[in-house]
């Protein structure tokens, strides 16, 4: 079981993918710590779920990521303001923990909806008879 500051730093990663910010490793540190206005030792506690960040640092990142804070420290409520998703209106929110898609999902998923309506369904019967559940 996660810790509340390590659910934060969940829900701050995954905000942050969801804006397609660099990932980490590539850049998300250095330029969080730049856009905040922190010092990259506090940003990488805030990241790695071993410190929440000061008020002000919040609403900051709230602000970047386009997120309630509310959502964003404590999970409660809603992630986004009504029809202001960062990707656009209708998207979901960004997943956490468990419900966190695999690379791998992910990808068929973005090319899953490419496909044209009629070749998913045909796809979803067979997915659904190899798993079993199309009886």
């Amino acid at each position: 079981m996660s810790t509340p500051k390590q659910a934060f730093a969940e829900r701050l990663n995954d905000a942050l993918d969801n804006i397609r910010f660099p990932p980490l490793g590539k850049g998300r540190l250095s330029r969080l710590s730049e856009i905040i206005g922190s010092t990259q030792v506090e940003t990488d506690r805030w990241l790695k779920g071993t410190a929440f960040p000061p008020t002000s640092a919040l609403v900051k990142l709230a602000e970047l990521t386009q997120t309630r804070s509310n959502w964003l420290l404590s999970g409660y409520g809603a992630p986004f303001e009504p029809g202001k998703h960062p990707r656009g209106a209708g998207k979901i929110a960004p997943a956490t923990g468990k419900e966190k898609l695999s690379k791998e999902a992910l990808e068929l998923g973005l090319k899953w909806m490419k496909l044209p309506r009629q070749q998913r369904q045909a796809i979803a019967r067979v997915v659904e008879e190899l798993a079993g559940d199309g009886d």
